[in-house]
C-alpha cells in the first residue's frame, strides 16, 4: 500500500468507477480525500470528517475555480471525471463531440490550472495524475470523441509536467484499458465483441478499478517521487499489443 498519510487529495468522478476506487484507496493508505463528482458524492463515499464531499462540474470554468480557491492546501489531484461519446468520424454528433471535449479533456485542464495555482502559492511540491486510455494512446475505430480527448490528455499531461517541474509538481497519467466500470456497462452483453475486445488484452482478461486506482496511488506518493509526464498504461498489455513499431532503419 502507498504511504499517502495526512495528504490531502483532490479526486473528480469520486461518486463511481475508477474515481470511486481512488477514494477508497486514498483512504486505506492515509489521506485526507476530498471528492468531487456531479453526482452528489456524499450518496456513494460514506466519506465523514475530515474527508469532503463536494458536488463539481468540471466542465463550469467558474466552479471549479471556486471550489479550488475554497481550499486551503492540496498535495495532489486525481482527474478522474469523464464521459463516453460512442460514435464514428460519420455518426457522431456535433453537440456531443463538444461536450465530450469540455468534460474530458477542458474539465481536466481546469481542475489542473487551478490546483496548480494553490500548489504553487503554497510552495506545495505535488502531484496531479489525469485519465488518459489505452485508447488515447492508439487510437480505434467507433469511438472518435472519447478517444481524441483521452489523446489529447496525454499531450496534457506531458505539457503540465514541463510547466510545473521546476517548482517540484509531478504530472503523470495513466491510460486504463478494460476495466469494469459503470462506464463499460454497455460491454457486459455485447457476446462475441466483448469476448473479442477481451482477447486484445495480452492478459486476456478485464480489469477491475482497483488495479488502476493502486497505480495512481503509486504516482500521487512519495515512491514516484522521480516521475513526471509519463502516462503509465494500465492496460493488461492492450497498447503492448496493439502500438505500431516504428522504422528507425
Amino acid at each position: 500500500m502507498n504511504d499517502l498519510t495526512d495528504k490531502t487529495i483532490l479526486v473528480t468522478g469520486a461518486a463511481s468507477g475508477i474515481g470511486a476506487a481512488v477514494v477508497r484507496q486514498c483512504v486505506q493508505s492515509g489521506a485526507i480525500v476530498i471528492a468531487a463528482d456531479k453526482d452528489d458524492p456524499a450518496e456513494h463515499t460514506g466519506l465523514g470528517m475530515p474527508h469532503q464531499n463536494l458536488i463539481l462540474d468540471v466542465s463550469d470554468s467558474g466552479a471549479v475555480r471556486r471550489v479550488i480557491s475554497g481550499l486551503k492546501h492540496l498535495d495532489g489531484v486525481v482527474n478522474a471525471a469523464g464521459i463516453v461519446g460512442q460514435g464514428s468520424l460519420q455518426q457522431l454528433d456535433e453537440d456531443k463531440w463538444q461536450q465530450v471535449m469540455d468534460v474530458n479533456l477542458t474539465g481536466t485542464m481546469l481542475v489542473c490550472k487551478y490546483a496548480a495555482q494553490l500548489m504553487l502559492e503554497n510552495h506545495t511540491k505535488g502531484a496531479m495524475v489525469n485519465l488518459s486510455s489505452a485508447y488515447g494512446l492508439t487510437g480505434g475505430p467507433g469511438n472518435i470523441a472519447y478517444n481524441v480527448s483521452k489523446s489529447a490528455i496525454w499531450q496534457l499531461t506531458q505539457c503540465a509536467a514541463a510547466d510545473l517541474g521546476a517548482a517540484g509538481i509531478r504530472v503523470n497519467a495513466v491510460g486504463p484499458g478494460y476495466i469494469e466500470t459503470p462506464m463499460t456497462d454497455m460491454l457486459k452483453n455485447a457476446g462475441p465483441f466483448r469476448d473479442q475486445f477481451v482477447a486484445m488484452h495480452l492478459l486476456k482478461r478485464s480489469g477491475e478499478a482497483e488495479e488502476v486506482a493502486a497505480a495512481i496511488c503509486f504516482l500521487l506518493s512519495d515512491d514516484a517521487s522521480y516521475i513526471t509526464g509519463a502516462t503509465l498504461p494500465v492496460d493488461g498489455g492492450f497498447t503492448a499489443a496493439h502500438v505500431p513499431m516504428v522504422n528507425l532503419g
